[in-house]
């Protein structure tokens, strides 16, 4: 950069004087000149220059301005005058050099010279007028102890100077321009030209005007490269001959001598032409271009180095990248990330490339492998890591760090290392982690061709991807770590990086591939026992073969691995059961199997377990060697199941109850060494213990039945010491064929209970009554009861559950002989299924689904069966049978049996026997069974029917008592039961029973009188007194009724609110709609519901239940209720409903108007639970329930008007021929009770609404003072704002709430009559 000068003549010796002031004056400052070639206005903020007093201005500086110092006065000579003058004529000559002529004084300049014409001149003025008129501006005078006097002078330096440099850059742009215009004549000189260019750059940088000065080299260049052919003219040679270069060093050479005298080469003036740009961008801060230009200069000097020794070209490459990254840390970088990322990742650019280098200068100086370089293949590396350049070929190199690396290993991996560690800085610096990876991966390299192979782990473990996929890079490093991994013997985790590299083989060549396939079955054998999850195994198809002589599961693998590869064993685990607890495994395997690339059909079988059902194949283990590799098949998403039949050879095992006994049954298929039996009841306990009774041959051990060698089939009854629980049973065998142990489990439904139950009363001394009652879920017949010795005509038809058959005999003593034989329906339609499938599978040619099929054919019938219509039909009634989606052959059989049911003989079951000895007891008088309608209605008569059935000839009466029924007409009726001791003769009798509370009303109790006798009849059927309470129930029914009713009108609830809180005009129902659906979309009308459904569980359930409780407690004697006590019961229940749901109700106000409110100012809450939380925490307890007076009051208008009118309304719509009891009814009342409710409480709900959504700055102080408030501002109609959606919600409210009463009422005194064996008609 040219430098700038003032240069100072002081031959009076005034410069100590006035040095001081003149130098604190510098830098001149804002200067506007006219320069360059294009002559526009430039505007130099500063223009820094040094001084130089009585010396002359170096070679390579400009002078800015000439200042003479004079100081005369009267008394000096002429002689010293007259060399003032000549030196003043000289500089005026001199026009190129700007020139000032300053006169010091310490006062005004002195007269001189006699008095002509009454005038005296000063000296000044002489000065001025010997000099001449035309450079009289060129003399200034300066008082240096008066500011205006130095303000002047440096006035006038400012022109001279501004006047200098245009001058100067006037006579260079004319210069320029002429040489340029010669441009492609013979002759032209471009270093000449360059030269006189380059002066006015430097004198643009002087003055700080950098994209001036850059330009003009930009111009440089474009010239350079448009005459290629002309540059073999211009410059001696190449002539690389410099590796070390130091771009922003200009000076580091004569290059301007060169350039002058055209003796510089092609290699200098590349190197020295971008380095004045990058000096000049460096200053303008534009650190990109630096980046760029850089890299232009490396790539282009490197492409013209064809004749250059390749360890030159990559010294000096090297150097160039590492003196750029200097350049990028050294500079003063401005607080501005997109600036700083740009040169994070310029550095780490330029030091991979550096990198790069030191693999060419390590190889060619025997540094490094001579493969290094190609890196293709980490393990032909580390084979070939000894083969070095046997002469390396050491060129003398300047750079010294460099040339220290080249000449150790350990200083060569030093300075390796901190390239690859710098770059790897960067790039993390710049968010390039790919490229961070690659470095370090570099540094692994190193380390493996090194053979330190625990460095290199190091270095790779933290780069490799510990779950995913692997991409391109990530395969590479993990190569290299499996190589370091192999090399120390780490067995293991070398084994699970050769899997990932396997699945990842698309990015390996088929080499690679086959290499790694076979070091996956030797690290097999080599590494310990363990289990691994693998992705190198996949399961396909999965199917069973029914026509095997085993358990067999066909399973198709996927295999990844590129070659066949041997495996010892695959087995699969199938599942049976949900609960781990109970869970059965069967395992199913094939040994020594060859697995290819792709997919491949592997047979599993196992002969151990017998057991038939559905299984879910869990998972699928491979084992290579020591290692088993395991591959999910089932998860929590995606479930995969088969169907196994029992074992072809598995035995047949068959229970049968008998009374206080079990026959087991047992068919083999094959001889059977020995079996142990467990049998377990519906309760999981032990159906056979050291108390049973077993013939002789069998015994029982550990709750087990021990059967010794069966050859064929085999029947065993085994005495029971107890009764088993009923239901399915599951039976589980161990048996030995062969030597082999073999398992077998399996599950049925068996009825341990005995089906008939036989009970005897005394009729009269020498009269019994005898009865069989069916006892078991499926009907029964009664074939024969015999009665001491005395055989009794059969039944003919079935028994249902509860029906018996009943006779009278003669008999004496307290005890009786009876038994009976019957058969059961349930036995008849197993045998015959188990024949019909049989006949049908062995027809269609499958019968391996034999078994399966009974099950699930005897299944379906258990389930669909009709028993009444069974029974009157005398056949079997069931639907049809499904064909399920269980493969093509089991819907192909049971679409043959789809009308099983009329192939089925209903008579063709097993007959049981069943003998007993009981103690007579005496035999009620009647039987009485009793059924009625829903009892929900007070005050409503409701029908009730009493059936009364002698059970021996007697005259009765027959009377009812209730205290919460009126029974309509009287209170006591008589009936008279005919005579007939074998018909046992039987009444009805129908009254009408009038409810005296609300709620379920209890059975009233009967009371029957033999003749004129008190004796109470006993009876079974039905209970006379409700143990369970309903009113909870009730009040439960209403509270969901609310809940349900709720989640039809939030929405309307949210645009009331939204209504009520605002202010002034523009809140019509339109606009609030359209401000909701814009805010939220559609879901945005459900704001706040889960503290709506907080409120209804709270405030509903509350206010019903208080309501009906005083209700109860506030009837008359008589029942009866007037209006205005059903009003206070709503009042004080409202009341009761609103301090509850207070803290509920402030939760959903703010919920549903958070979405109106600037964003600053809303509170977010998440959800109703938080909403208090964050209420308590900020507000305190007391502000949960805030605005509970007008809450309150509200809710005591509105249960009030609404249930009491709800009943007033219906009442009166009774009263009319055109409504009854129904839905009809019901919505009419609740309409009507919504419309009175809505315009009652109107007004305290505006308030309350206002009152909740204030916050803790609240300008409302109470009920009246709020309600006053609202009133003067807004007017009397502000008091029903909201009235439109407040009604349109609340008359759906109303009206589905009780709806969903009546529905919730309706559905829970069914379920209650089905428990409490109570019929409703």
């Amino acid at each position: 950069m040219e430098r700038l000068w003032f240069s100072i003549t002081d031959e009076f010796g005034l410069w100590s004087q006035i040095s001081f002031e003149f130098e604190a004056r510098l830098p001149l400052r804002n200067l506007i000149w006219k320069g360059g070639i294009t002559q526009t206005a430039q505007f130099v903020s500063q223009l820094n220059a040094h001084v130089v007093v009585n010396e002359p201005v170096p070679e390579d500086a400009t002078s800015l301005l000439h200042i003479y110092l004079v100081a005369l006065n009267d008394s000096e000579s002429d002689t010293r005058k007259a060399e003032v003058r000549a030196r003043a004529k000289a500089w005026s000559i001199r026009q190129k050099s700007p020139w000032l002529i300053v006169l010091v004084t310490n006062s005004e300049p002195p007269t001189q010279g006699p008095k002509f014409l009454n005038m005296r001149t000063t000296l000044l003025d002489r000065l001025r007028s010997d000099i001449g008129r035309k450079d009289s501006d060129h003399v200034v005078h300066l008082q240096h102890k008066q500011v205006e006097s130095w303000n002047a002078l440096f006035l006038a330096i400012r022109d001279q100077t501004v006047q200098g440099l245009e001058a100067r850059t006037s006579v260079l742009g004319d210069e320029i321009r002429r040489m340029d215009a010669n441009r492609m004549l013979p002759g032209w000189n471009y270093c000449k030209f360059f030269v006189t260019k380059e002066r006015l750059a430097d004198l643009y940088a002087a003055l700080e005007l950098w994209d001036a000065a850059l330009a003009q080299y930009d111009e440089l260049e474009a010239v350079y490269e448009q005459l290629p052919q002309a540059q073999s003219a211009w410059f001696t040679e190449f002539g690389a001959s410099d590796d070390f270069t130091d771009l922003l060093n200009v000076h580091k050479k004569p290059y301007r001598q060169q350039l002058a005298r055209n003796t510089i080469t092609q290699f200098d003036f590349c190197v020295y032409l971008c380095g004045q740009q990058l000096r000049l961008l460096v200053e303008m801060k534009r650190y990109a271009e630096v980046v760029q230009r850089a890299q232009r200069l490396i790539d282009g000097l490197g492409a013209k180095m064809h004749n250059v020794s390749p360890m030159f070209r990559a010294a000096w490459t090297y150097s160039t990248c590492m003196n750029v990254v200097e350049i990028c840390e050294g500079v003063q970088l401005a607080q501005d990330d997109a600036t700083v990322r740009v040169l994070a990742v310029a550095k780490a650019e330029f030091l991979a490339s550096a990198r790069r280098q030191l693999d060419v200068l390590g190889t060619m100086c025997g540094r490094l492998p001579a493969g290094y370089l190609k890196r293709s293949n980490t393990r032909e590396l580390t084979q070939d890591s000894e083969s070095r350049a046997s002469e390396p070929n050491l060129e003398p190199i300047s750079n010294p760090v460099l040339a220290e690396a080249l000449a150790s290993d350990a200083r060569f991996d030093q300075v390796y290392v901190r390239t690859c560690e710098q770059a790897t800085q960067y790039y993390l610096d710049s968010g390039r982690k790919r490229f961070a990876q690659v470095m370090q991966g570099d540094i692994a390299q190193l380390h493996i061709c090194r053979e330190r192979w625990a460095n290199a782990i190091r270095v790779l473990r933290p780069l490799i991807p510990e779950t995913g996929d692997l991409n391109v890079m990530d395969v590479h490093l993990a190569e290299q770590q499996a190589v370091c991994e192999r090399r120390l013997g780490h067995t293991t985790t070398c084994l699970l990086l050769v899997q990932r590299l396997i699945f990842s083989a698309r990015f390996l060549d088929s080499s690679a591939q086959s290499s790694y396939a076979n070091m996956l079955e030797e690290l097999a054998h080599e590494v310990p026992v363990s289990q691994y999850s693998t992705v190198l195994f996949r399961v396909g198809d999965i199917a069973v073969d029914y026509d095997s002589e085993s358990i067999a599961v066909n399973i198709h693998v996927q295999s990844d691995v590129p070659a066949a590869l041997d495996v010892q064993r695959v087995e699969a685990v199938l599942v049976a059961g949900d609960n781990d607890a109970q869970q059965l495994e069967i395992v199913v395997d094939a040994h020594n199997v060859t697995l290819e690339p792709g997919s491949t059909r592997v047979a599993l079988t196992t002969d151990s377990v017998s057991c038939a059902g559905r299984f879910e194949v869990q998972s699928v283990h491979i084992f290579v060697g020591n290692v088993e590799f395991r591959i999910p098949v089932s998860n929590a998403n995606y479930r995969r199941f088969v169907r196994l039949n029992a074992h072809p050879a598995a035995p047949i095992i068959e229970l049968r109850a008998c009374a206080n006994s079990l026959v087991v049954n047992i068919q083999p298929l094959v001889p059977i060494d020995s079996m142990r039996l467990w049998v377990h009841d519906a309760q999981s306990q032990s159906v056979f213990d050291d108390q049973c009774m077993v013939p002789e041959g069998y015994r029982v051990e550990d709750e087990a039945l021990v059967v010794e060698a069966v050859e064929s089939s085999a029947s065993v009854e085994i005495g029971l010491a107890r009764n088993p629980a009923s239901g399915s049973i599951t039976v589980y065998a161990e048996y030995a064929v062969d030597g082999d142990l073999r398992m077998l489990l399996d599950t049925d439904d068996i009825e341990f209970a005995m089906p008939v139950v036989l009970t005897a009363r005394k009729l009269s001394t020498h009269t019994l009554l005898v009865r069989a009652q069916c006892s078991a879920l499926a009907p029964v017949r009664v074939l024969e009861l015999c009665v001491c010795d005395v055989s009794i005509e059969p039944v003919a038809r079935f028994l249902q559950y509860g029906e018996s058959a009943t006779t009278v005999c003669e008999a004496e003593g307290d005890k009786a002989a009876i038994s009976v034989r019957f058969t059961m329906l349930m036995d008849a339609v197993r045998m015959c299924v188990y024949e019909l499938v049989a006949k049908a599978a062995s027809a269609l040619k499958l019968d391996a689904h034999t078994r399966y099929v009974q099950r699930v054919v005897l299944a379906h019938v258990r389930r669909t069966i009709d028993a009444q219509a069974t029974v009157c039909e005398s056949r079997l009634v069931c639907e049809p049978v499904p064909t399920l989606m269980c493969g093509r052959d089991v819907s192909r059989l049971l679409s043959a049996l789809l009308v099983v049911g009329a192939h089925i003989n209903l008579d063709s079951g097993p007959v049981h026997t069943h003998h007993t000895t009981l103690s007579v007891q005496s035999l009620p008088i009647v039987r009485v069974t009793v059924s009625a309608s829903q009892l929900c209605t007070v005050y409503e008569e409701t029908p009730f029917v009493v059936r009364v059935q002698a059970l021996c000839g007697k005259r009765l009466r027959v009377s009812l008592v209730s205290s919460q029924c009126m029974v309509a007409g009287a209170a006591t009726q008589q009936v008279t039961i005919a005579q007939d001791a074998e018909s046992m003769g039987s009444c009805e009798l129908r009254f009408g029973l009038v409810p005296l509370v609300v709620g379920f009303v209890p059975v009233p109790e009967i009371i029957c009188h033999e003749g004129g006798l008190d004796d109470q009849c006993e009876w079974t059927r039905v209970p006379t007194q409700v143990t369970s309470s309903p009113s909870l129930c009730v009040v439960q029914n209403k509270r969901f009724a609310a809940c349900a009713a709720n989640f039809f009108t939030h929405p309307l609830d949210l645009l009331k609110v939204r209504q009520q809180t605002m202010k002034g005009t523009g809140n019509g129902l339109v606009h609030v709609v359209r401000g909701v659906f814009a805010e939220g979309g559609m879901l945005g009308f459900y704001n706040g519901m889960s503290a709506a459904v907080l409120r209804q569980m709270t405030y509903s359930m509350a206010r019903f239940a208080t309501y009906e409780e005083l209700k109860k407690r506030m009837s008359r004697e008589d029942g009866s209720l007037p209006f205005y006590r059903m009003a206070v019961a709503g009042i004080v229940a409202g009341a009761v409903g609103g301090i509850c749901g207070t803290p509920a109700d402030i939760v959903l106000v703010r919920l549903q108007n958070d979405g109106s409110l600037p964003l600053a100012q809303r509170r977010n809450y998440k959800h109703a639970i938080d909403g208090l939380v964050q209420i308590t925490r900020s507000e305190g307890p007391r502000g949960l329930f805030k605005g509970a007076v007008p809450n309150v009051s509200r809710a005591m208008l509105m249960t009030g008007a609404q249930l009491c009118s709800y009943d007033a309304f219906k009442d009166l719509l009774l009263s009319t021929p055109y409504f009854t009891n129904g839905l009809a009814l019901h919505f009419s009342a609740s309409l009507l009770s919504g419309f009175v409710a809505t315009t009652i409480t109107s007004p305290f709900d505006v308030v309350k609404t206002r009152v909740m959504n204030a916050g803790p700055t609240s300008p409302y102080r109470s009920l009246l003072q709020a309600m006053v408030l609202i009133v003067r501002e807004e007017g009397v109609r502000a008091l029903y704002k909201g009235w439109t959606p407040s009604f349109v919600r609340m008359a759906p409210q109303t009206v589905l709430t009780f709806i969903f009463l009546e529905q919730f009422r309706g559905l829970y005194w069914n379920s209650y009559a089905r428990h409490n064996c109570v019929k409703f008609e």
